[in-house]
């Protein structure tokens, strides 16, 4: 895909896995206006990668979002991919030994100034950094599915990350309308993971209490407060009911929550065989039908609040 001819110089950019993380990677790097090159081991992978990754770049033109002066193509090898690459953004399976063999391919190629991005945040960035030449020029770019359609990107160093990879990274995200935050150092599961899992965990102690069903545990979040936080974090919503207040109900609610050290909800229902959309049945039980009900309607919200980020 080829979204203009127009003559600019263009940051170049490599995406390996051509995954769901990996085309929607590339879309946003593409919808920013850079020259993007994907690869993937599987020559039949990375045809649908790049063709789904040109479908989702479409998309966001034709809703109004972005004005990408980008392209999208296919590499045979991933010498092809980083040769020339500003940014490599590594997308594959999460496993540290896969992952590591994949910087040392790249690093043997690639620019000595590109700066090397993996999208883990359940490993160790420093641990996959171990052993690379590079070392230096490695930081964690975390993108949160739909990629495409959130603009968060978790920006993590490695122990020995140099302080200017990650300046040139979060620079690089905000030049393509991306949101970074920038950890000042590195923690498992970084921001959003812990922040969703530590919802979840009151969510389930709730449950398991017999204070709720889930349905009504769901609709607290979407009809209460989630609507809210779409707006301003916890930190600011503190501010604005302010800190005196918040003080008082956190001295009666924090030693009161939850305090689980496994999710005994989700050891059931994969005990019981229940994954999930996957196979139609988790908490609940979904038909076809209705999670593509599910899955409009949370795309259809995120492109909104897009739409309204890019008048800003």
């Amino acid at each position: 895909l080829k979204i203009s001819s127009k003559a600019v110089t263009m940051v170049k950019v490599a995406v390996i896995g051509s995954g769901m993380m990996g085309r929607g990677i590339a879309a946003c790097c593409c919808n920013g206006g850079s020259e993007v090159k994907m690869y993937d081991t599987v020559a039949e992978q990375v045809t649908g990668g790049v063709q789904a990754s040109q479908g989702l770049v479409k998309f966001l033109l034709d809703n109004g979002v972005g004005n990408a002066d980008g392209s999208i193509t296919a590499a045979a090898t991933i010498k092809e991919a980083v040769a020339d690459a500003d940014f490599v953004f590594e997308a594959v399976i999460e496993n540290v030994a896969i992952k590591q063999k994949v910087f040392r391919e790249v690093e043997d190629s690639a620019p000595a100034t590109a700066v090397l991005c993996t999208n883990t945040s359940s490993l160790s960035v420093t641990e996959i950094s171990k052993g690379l030449k590079s070392a230096k020029q490695f930081v964690a770019a975390h993108f949160i599915g739909p990629a495409h359609l959130v603009p968060l990107v978790e920006v993590c160093p490695a122990e020995g990350t140099d302080a200017a990879a990650v300046e040139k990274v979060r620079d690089y995200l905000l030049s393509v309308n991306k949101k970074p935050v920038v950890l000042h150092k590195e923690i498992e599961g970084f921001l959003a993971a812990r922040l969703q899992a530590a919802l979840y965990r009151e969510a389930m102690h709730l449950v398991q209490a017999g204070v709720a069903s889930p349905e009504a545990v769901d609709s607290a979040v979407t009809n209460g407060f989630g609507r809210r936080l779409n707006q301003i974090g916890p930190f600011t919503v503190g501010d604005f009911a302010g800190v005196d207040l918040i003080q008082k109900t956190h001295a009666t609610f924090f030693p009161i929550l939850g305090d689980y050290k496994r999710d005994i909800n989700s050891d059931k229902l994969v005990e019981a065989g229940r994954l999930g959309v996957k196979n139609g049945k988790g908490n609940y039980d979904w038909t076809p039908e209705q999670v593509k009900a599910v899955t409009e309607r949370r795309d259809n919200e995120l492109l909104r609040r897009l739409k309204e980020d890019s008048k800003l």
